[in-house]
């Protein structure tokens, strides 16, 4: 989508970059001097920054299945990530920040937050040339458009990201170069190709009664492969292409501008295509690629446990990543939240607690208790490879709801169902379902007894002949956990009269141990135990044992935050 110069918040959609359009010879420019934006999303709508995102998705793609998304996000926050990760990857280093955080069903949406969102650069101030330097070398392809901001998809780690970045321009290709699905020829763009609309179908029309954004349908997608970053710099400070990677390889553009002057006269520069070095660059800097992919899928986790709205700050003072949870208005227009399928824009806040738990962030380790599974490479596309294999399994994919969360934890264990999975028990059902509909064997032949014995395996033991303790399986026994309110669910021959006795006493045990079985685990179990056997009395029984359990639990993290050291990812409920 474009931006366009208007008194009402006004996008142009799909809108265009700029073509490139350089001039012969050298060029003396002036330097950069007036409005400069920062953040022109926020700039122009600061009542929701990702409404345009979610509106240009669903106007150039109406049945694009946001339940497969596990992020939704501006370039620029990952880039932060990625600093906090390593500062020596970023050219200003570490530098505080701030994301604003809103969790939708299983998606986490992430708003990019800055002090200013735009500047005036006066008349004796010199902040560069880049600007007028894309004036002079571009030419705009839609009427009136101050900026164009493009929407990709793609895979990284075991997560599936949406990400939107500005684009500052494109070099124009012959129709067979831009249908050719080159290394990388991103999923969504393949989807949105064929869409062109003429400047005269231009109207603008309201988007709903509760926004004030203004969408106006003009432009024409231009093939990711064509897209370029410009960079100008002065001609003794050369611009390596490790500089400006982590930027590329975050939006996979694999173009690049690097434009030198002296004095702000400019030769005629080259469009380099970059692809490769940036494979190269990833393949060096893998190990900082997953203790990213870790960092985001432990922020999720944390950001899910909270549930709602929340803010993720760092402060170089306190060297902290610190997430907390805040009462403030919704992210985006309330008939955005049906985009998730209708389900309530409500998830899983944990009532009653107000505990800080602290989350040991490795500097040269892997994320303690996070996955680091291996980073994808720049040209994995949301939708992989367009063969007819991958082209199947992207629909069964769109038709199962929940099927990342399904895919990830039968590889990794089923207690992650409870770490991935909204808190609400709707959500479960549907989530059983698909469990049944892609015949995943969750209950194994085992029996409500058997899956009680396995619940025990988590208990530490003494071995008397060698004189030491034994430590007990926690994963068997969350494994155990999900596997037990499967069959509250699902298991139809389960009886009050004859199998009440042993549910209730194996949830006792569970809603008990609240070292053992996370927050999650035991509101869900519960809930689902309820949901089949329980009379009042009986609830009100767990529910004064699950109370303790909370109590009991805050004060031991509280503790064991004063003991920890490092960098730390502090989480606020």
């Amino acid at each position: 989508h474009n931006w366009i110069e208007a008194p009402t918040p006004t996008i142009a959609v799909p809108g265009s970059p700029a073509l490139w359009s350089a001039p012969g010879g050298p060029r003396q420019l002036k330097k950069d001097s007036g409005l400069i934006y920062i953040a022109q999303n926020a700039a122009r709508h600061p009542d929701s920054p990702l409404e345009p995102l979610f509106r240009a998705l669903h106007i150039t793609n109406p049945s694009f299945d946001l339940r497969s998304i596990d992020v939704v996000t501006d370039r620029n926050n990952i880039r932060k990530l990625l600093s906090f990760v390593n500062p020596g990857l970023s050219s200003n280093g570490l530098e505080p920040f701030t994301i604003g955080i809103e969790v939708i069903k299983n998606t986490a949406i992430f708003c990019r937050e800055e002090t200013k969102t735009h500047e005036f650069i006066g008349l004796h101030e010199f902040k560069g040339f880049g600007h007028e330097f894309e004036k002079a070398y571009t030419k705009g392809r839609v009427t009136g458009d101050t900026g164009h901001h493009r929407i990709i998809a793609y895979r990284f780690g075991d997560l599936n990201f949406i990400v939107r970045h500005e684009t500052d321009g494109y070099v124009a290709t012959t129709l067979q170069a831009s249908s050719s699905k080159g290394p990388e020829y991103d999923g969504l763009s393949g989807m949105l190709a064929s869409l062109s609309l003429s400047p005269n179908t231009g109207l603008s029309v309201a988007t709903s009664a509760g926004s004030k954004l203004r969408i106006r349908k003009e432009g024409e997608v231009v093939p990711l492969h064509s897209t370029l970053e410009v960079k100008t710099r002065v001609f003794h400070k050369r611009l390596e292409i490790r500089d400006v990677a982590p930027q590329l390889r975050v939006s996979q553009t694999p173009k690049l501008v690097r434009a030198y002057h002296r004095n702000g006269t400019f030769q005629e520069p080259e469009v380099e295509d970059v692809a490769d070095a940036i494979r190269k660059w990833e393949q060096d800097n893998h190990g900082d690629l997953r203790k990213l992919a870790a960092l985001i899928n432990k922020i999720l986790s944390v950001a899910k446990e909270l549930g709602g709205s929340m803010v993720m700050k760092y402060d170089t003072m306190g060297d902290k990543l610190v997430v907390s949870k805040v009462a403030g208005k919704k992210m985006l227009p309330d008939d955005l939240y049906s985009k998730w399928d209708d389900a309530s824009v409500e998830t899983a806040a944990i009532p009653g607690e107000s505990s800080t738990t602290a989350v040991e962030v490795a500097d040269s380790e892997p994320l303690a208790g996070a996955s680091a599974a291996p980073v994808a490479g720049a040209s994995t596309g949301l939708f992989g490879s367009p063969d007819q294999s991958t082209a199947e399994s992207s629909k069964k994919r769109a038709d199962v709801p929940f099927f990342d969360v399904i895919t990830y934890s039968v590889e990794h264990g089923f207690r992650h169902f409870f770490r991935r999975m909204p808190c609400q028990l709707a959500d479960y059902r549907v989530f059983c379902n698909s469990l049944n509909t892609l015949a995943v064997d969750v209950v194994k032949q085992q029996r409500l007894q058997d899956v009680v014995r396995e619940l025990k395996t988590g208990d530490d033991d003494y071995d008397p002949l060698e004189r030491r303790a034994i430590k007990g399986s926690k994963a068997g026994a969350r494994n155990a956990a999900f596997t037990m309110l499967y069959l509250f669910l699902v298991d139809e021959s389960l009886s009050p009269a004859r199998d009440g006795t042993v549910a209730y006493n194996a949830v006792l045990y569970i809603v008990s141990h609240g070292r053992k079985f996370k927050y999650r685990t035991r509101k869900m179990v519960r809930e689902a135990f309820e949901a089949r056997f329980v009379d009042t009395q009986t609830a009100n029984g767990l529910g004064q044992v699950a109370d303790h359990q909370l109590t009991t639990g805050r004060r031991a993290r509280h503790r064991g935050n004063d003991r920890r050291g490092g960098r730390r990812l502090l989480v606020g409920l």
